[in-house]
C-alpha cells in the first residue's frame, strides 16, 4: 500500500539495477544522463543535476529515492571524479532528502570491505576509489538517521541478471561467459579462479529486499544484500560447460587488477535475515535462468 500513496524515484534508471527497479515499479520517475539505453520511446527522463536544482518542484513529501546513480567502474583512478560523482552527489541528495523529507534507499557495495569479514559492523577497508567513495557515503549517511524519514544503505554482493550491457567492462562473469561462448564456445577465466570466490546474487533478490524497505518506511540503516553462500569463478563455467559443452581456459589476470581485486566474498545475512526473511535465487538455477534471458534477448537488452 505504500508504493500506492509514495511515489517511487530513480537515479540511475538506465543502468543495470536501474532499469530492473523501473521494470518492477513502472510509474517510477526516472532521474539519469542516458535516454538512449531507455529506448526512444521513453517518457520524459529527468537530468540528475537538473534533479537536484529542482528537487523542491519534483519531490513530495514521503517520495521514495532509489538511489543507484554511480560511476560503477572499480578501474577509475581519477579521485576527484569518483568523489564528485558517487560522494558529493550522494551528499547532497541527502541534504534535500532531510530538507524536503523524503526518503532515501541508497546502493552501496561489498567492496567497502574488501577481502572482509562481511558483516555490517566489519572494519571497512576498500580496495579501489569506487569502494571508498561507497564506504565514505555510508559514514555520512548514517550521521542523519534522526533527520529523515528513511536512509537504507545496500551493500549489494556480486549482482548479475537481465539488463546490464550498459555495464560493459564491469559486467558480471556470466554475460561476459556468454558473449565469449558464443565466439567460440570457449570461456576464459584467470588462473586460480577455482579459488577466487564471491558471493553471487540474482538481480530479483535485489527487487525483492528493495521492496521490503518501500514498503517498511520505519527501517533504517545499512543491510548486506547477498545469498551467503560463496561460489568460484569456475562454478560459474562449469555452469556453461554443463550447458553448451564449453572448453575452458585459464589466462592472466591483468596487471591493472593485481592488488585490488577482491578476491573473496561472503554476505553475512544475519541483520537482514533478522527483519526480512526470504530465500536466495541458488547459483545454477539463477545463471540458467539468465543465459536464457540472454539467449532469448540478446546483450543489448
Amino acid at each position: 500500500w505504500l508504493t500506492r500513496m509514495s511515489r517511487i524515484i530513480v537515479t540511475g534508471a538506465s543502468g543495470f539495477i536501474g532499469q530492473n527497479i523501473c521494470i518492477k515499479y513502472k510509474n517510477a520517475i526516472k532521474v539519469d544522463f542516458d535516454k538512449k539505453f531507455l529506448g526512444k520511446h521513453e517518457e520524459k527522463i529527468i537530468d540528475p543535476f537538473y534533479f537536484l536544482e529542482n528537487f523542491n518542484t519534483i519531490v513530495k513529501k514521503g517520495d521514495i529515492i532509489v538511489h543507484n546513480g554511480a560511476c560503477s567502474s572499480t578501474k577509475v583512478t581519477d579521485p576527484f571524479y569518483v568523489n564528485k560523482v558517487n560522494f558529493e552527489y550522494s551528499m547532497n541528495l541527502l541534504k534535500k532528502c532531510i530538507q524536503f523529507q523524503a526518503r532515501l534507499i541508497y546502493a552501496s557495495s561489498a567492496s567497502v570491505y574488501g577481502d572482509g569479514p562481511f558483516s555490517e559492523d566489519s572494519f571497512k577497508k576498500p580496495k579501489n576509489l569506487y569502494a571508498l567513495s561507497k564506504s565514505m557515503f555510508d559514514d555520512y549517511a548514517m550521521q542523519f538517521l534522526d533527520h529523515v524519514p528513511q536512509v537504507v544503505g545496500l551493500r549489494y554482493f556480486n549482482v548479475y541478471g537481465p539488463h546490464e550491457h550498459k555495464k560493459k567492462d564491469m559486467a558480471s562473469v556470466v554475460m561476459k561467459f556468454f558473449i565469449q561462448n558464443k565466439i567460440n564456445n570457449r570461456i576464459k577465466i584467470f588462473n586460480n579462479s577455482e579459488n577466487y570466490r564471491r558471493d553471487f546474487v540474482h538481480v530479483k533478490d535485489i527487487l525483492k529486499i528493495i521492496n521490503f524497505f518501500v514498503e517498511n518506511k520505519e527501517v533504517n540503516g545499512i543491510y548486506n544484500c547477498g545469498t551467503g553462500e560463496d561460489r568460484s569463478f569456475r562454478d560459474i563455467a562449469e555452469i556453461f560447460k554443463q550447458r553448451y559443452n564449453s572448453e575452458i581456459e585459464y589466462i592472466e589476470m591483468p596487471h591493472e587488477l593485481v592488488g585490488k581485486y577482491q578476491k573473496y566474498t561472503k554476505s553475512d545475512n544475519n541483520k537482514l535475515s533478522s527483519i526480512f526473511s526470504s530465500s536466495r535465487i541458488e547459483l545454477s538455477e539463477g545463471v540458467n535462468d539468465y543465459i536464457s534471458f540472454l539467449e532469448k534477448n540478446g546483450c543489448i537488452y
